[in-house]
């Protein structure tokens, strides 16, 4: 049985591989040129396509968590997929490109974080009370601490599936419960505090205790329309043949709509308890997002991103149906950049309107980051087979 797991295909995601790594290159290299000949807009973009590529990796470490901790069926057909966006790999292209930030904080220029200029601080009060925690060796050693802290948790779950496929020992699982279990927690705090970091203290004047939580839920949202749509889409391709089947499809459909609704939840909690304090310090963030055209784009998300796919996944036949359930997919993801945009870009500019830059660093950096997932997919079979539920349904299909 598993001789013919082994011999399945992988689809050959890795042939995108060189296109998508000539883009990289390309892309990311003129957005840096862009950046050190002093463009604003340029390191504005560059700090965007970053987050929202890091979002993609870690929903799905944050997914490969919970799947172990769980013990769950659904996310056996899309493991490999999870652990290639999450794989060591990807998270050191993400470290290595998170050093251009970290040279505006450690070079003491106010370019992207306000808090980081000696000079702004001098002038202000609140940035001055918050500078035990907002300064350039705290944001360093912390950024730091996040990356290792994803590489052990990546290489300790994927590691273990690769040994489990080879000697078949069950043990391997109850071994990853263990760590997942506690490393579900760890991630959660280490998102809050690098999401505190790197994009809530670009408006350092406003702050949130649900900030850590609502990106958890929308990195986890797009991380799984992501693996859901390359299932979906090759519904009819070894090695998903015969194993994304509706009932399959039913579970990926449910799933999204736990996570669209936390998401509603989560947004609309911090909406509420921010505005209803009332306070200066904190309504700074709606504030800003309800001028020059943003509270168009604010209302676009509360439609785009909850409603509708609320109600498409409430459809028992769209949830089915794999050519549905792809489309409903790729539409969460676009809600989800736009999503991001809208969270990121009005701190640092007064427009909506995306600038040339911001599509060259989403190539750029989207480039790199796909030739590292492509890469890593090609290592190894995209199928697990160390699990028996998993052996039956293919089984059954042959």
């Amino acid at each position: 049985m598993s001789e013919m797991h082994e011999e399945q295909p992988n689809l050959s995601l890795h042939r995108f591989g060189p296109a998508a790594a000539l883009t990289g290159l390309v892309g990311t290299g003129v957005v840096v040129a862009g950046m050190f000949s002093g463009t604003k807009e340029a390191w504005h973009a560059y700090i965007f396509a970053f987050v929202v590529w890091a979002s993609l990796s870690l929903g799905s470490l944050g997914l490969l968590l919970l799947m172990h901790t769980v013990n769950g069926k659904w996310g056996l057909p899309v493991l490999r997929l999870m652990e290639a966006a999450a794989s060591k790999r990807s998270l050191a292209l993400l470290a290595l490109l998170f050093t251009p930030i970290l040279y505006t904080v450690l070079t003491g220029q106010g370019i992207l974080y306000q808090w980081a200029d000696p000079n702004v601080v001098a002038a202000d009060h609140v940035l001055q009370a918050k500078s035990w925690y907002l300064n350039a060796g705290g944001f360093t050693i912390r950024a730091a601490a996040y990356f290792l802290l994803w590489f052990f948790l990546s290489g300790l779950l994927s590691a273990s599936t690769l040994r489990q496929d080879k000697s078949m020992d069950t043990k391997e699982r109850d071994k990853r419960a263990n760590w997942a279990a506690p490393g579900i927690v760890l991630f959660v705090l280490s998102i809050t505090f690098s999401f505190t970091d790197w994009v809530m203290s670009l408006e350092p004047h406003w702050s949130s205790t649900m900030y850590g939580v609502w990106w958890v839920v929308g990195m986890a949202l797009m991380a799984y329309a992501f693996v859901t749509i390359i299932a979906t889409l090759n519904k009819g391709k070894a090695p998903y043949a015969g194993i994304v089947t509706s009932d399959w499809t039913r579970d990926m459909g449910n799933l999204l709509l736990t996570f669209t609704m936390l998401w509603g939840y989560t947004a609309l909690s911090q909406y509420l308890i921010i505005w209803s304090g009332n306070l200066p310090e904190f309504i700074t963030y709606y504030v800003n997002r309800s001028k020059g055209g943003w509270n168009a784009i604010g209302m676009a998300i509360m439609l785009g991103q909850f409603f509708f796919p609320f109600f498409c996944l409430l459809s028992p036949r769209i949830k089915a149906q794999a050519p549905l359930l792809a489309k409903l997919c790729g539409w969460i993801l676009v809600m989800r950049l736009l999503d991001m945009y809208y969270v990121i870009t009005p701190a640092m500019r007064g427009t909506p309107m995306p600038s040339p830059w911001d599509f060259i660093a989403l190539l750029g950096i989207g480039g790199l980051w796909t030739f590292a997932f492509c890469s890593t997919v090609g290592k190894s079979s995209l199928m697990p087979t160390y699990d028996p539920r998993l052996l039956e349904a293919s089984a059954h299909a042959h």
